[in-house]
């Protein structure tokens, strides 16, 4: 019976081409497929843009995350056909080692029964001497016979899964072939795609009429989003968000990477004014609402990357920008800390957070909102 389970199974696994699998890998591969289907969408909204250094920027970051992913499922797609190679290469090692010990036992026993001639069992019954054996004749006979088919039944189906466990295998070991060239291909292209965007993160930096056209583009930017708050319908609030400045938990722990107000370009003399501020913390960590909200905006804004607004009342907003990830549809109602997204890069500085307050469409310091703690 075990024998025979084993050989639907291989059969199954061969036709199906989905072995069993662990629920954790299945939750991986779902999240990661998530992720790819966010980014093309993202990617294609910005392609069908007018062309701009900001949206250059924000294109060549969405690509490189999408080679991330894509490099990441191939990686995991790649382990889990290694480790289905191995169990196939074990059971095949198992069947060969069960076949290997049957065959002598019914090879002696064929050989005996051919001896005995066509009718064999008949002639075992018929060698009984006394009539009154007959019967214990009869049950003997018939067990033997029973347990020469079960054993031949065995044979044949360990033969049988053998054919298809190898098949199987040579089926995985070409797939893990085509797999590992594709991972090569995905690590040249997310290579390529991260030397494309630091090449144009550096020309923003040391080129000065490519600097200056790009900070043209973020007044612009900006002018927009004040646009954009000001006609956003206002949420309702239980707690007004005024009442808790100062104390604030922050949105994700980590150092603060560039500070509220006016800065200058060590190189062009140039001065910019920072809005918000930039908080340094490892891609994909989790970004909480600092405080009670509605949300009234979660989508792409130029200049901002994938963003989130939480309208808290009495005209106040916070703004978390250059998300990875948006977890928080609009007309939510969150809470305190919970999840609205996870952390992208911004522009320049690499992976973190860019996080604002507004208060009657102006913006705040952040720091002077935030628990200080």
């Amino acid at each position: 019976m075990r024998r025979g389970w084993w050989a639907a199974a291989a059969l199954l696994a061969l036709a199906t081409g989905t072995p069993a699998q662990s629920p954790d890998g299945d939750a991986r591969l779902s999240r990661i497929r998530s992720r790819k289907e966010a980014l093309s969408r993202d990617l294609a909204k910005l392609r069908g843009q007018e062309k701009s250094l900001l949206g250059d920027v924000e294109r060549l970051e969405l690509e490189v995350r999408l080679r991330g992913e894509q490099l990441r499922e191939t990686q995991i797609v790649l382990q889990r056909t290694n480790e289905e190679i191995q169990r196939s290469s074990s059971r095949l090692k198992e069947l060969e080692a069960s076949l290997a010990a049957a065959r002598p036992a019914l090879a002696a026993r064929a050989r005996a029964l051919y001896k005995l001639g066509e009718l064999s069992y008949l002639r075992l019954l018929l060698s009984v001497e006394r009539p009154s054996d007959a019967i214990t004749g009869y049950r003997f006979v018939s067990a033997l016979a029973r347990r020469d088919k079960e054993k031949i039944a065995g044979f044949r189906s360990d033969l049988m899964a053998l054919g298809a466990t190898r098949a199987e295998l040579e089926a995985r070991a070409q797939q893990a072939a085509v797999l590992r060239v594709d991972l090569g291909r995905a690590r040249a292209a997310l290579d390529a795609d991260r030397k494309k965007k630091s090449a144009l993160l550096t020309s923003l930096v040391e080129k000065k009429e490519v600097h200056a056209a790009y900070l043209q583009e973020l007044e612009d930017a900006e002018g927009k989003l004040t646009q954009l708050l000001g006609g956003l319908v206002q949420g309702d609030v239980s707690l007004p968000i005024a009442a808790f400045r100062g104390t604030l938990r922050w949105p994700v722990a980590g150092p603060v990477r560039t500070t509220f107000g006016r800065h200058k370009h060590p190189k062009f003399e140039t001065y910019t004014v920072q809005n918000g501020i930039e908080i340094a913390v490892p891609a994909d960590t989790p970004v909480g609402a600092v405080h009670e909200g509605t949300v009234v905006f979660a989508d792409l804004f130029r200049g901002y990357g994938l963003m989130v607004v939480l309208d808290h009342g009495d005209k106040h907003h916070t703004l978390y920008a250059h998300l990875a990830e948006v977890r928080a549809a609009p007309g939510a109602r969150v809470a305190a800390g919970e999840l609205i997204g996870t952390v992208g890069s911004t522009s320049l500085g690499g992976p973190g957070l860019y996080f604002e307050v507004r208060r009657e469409g102006r913006p705040q310091d952040p720091i002077e909102w935030l628990d200080r703690q």
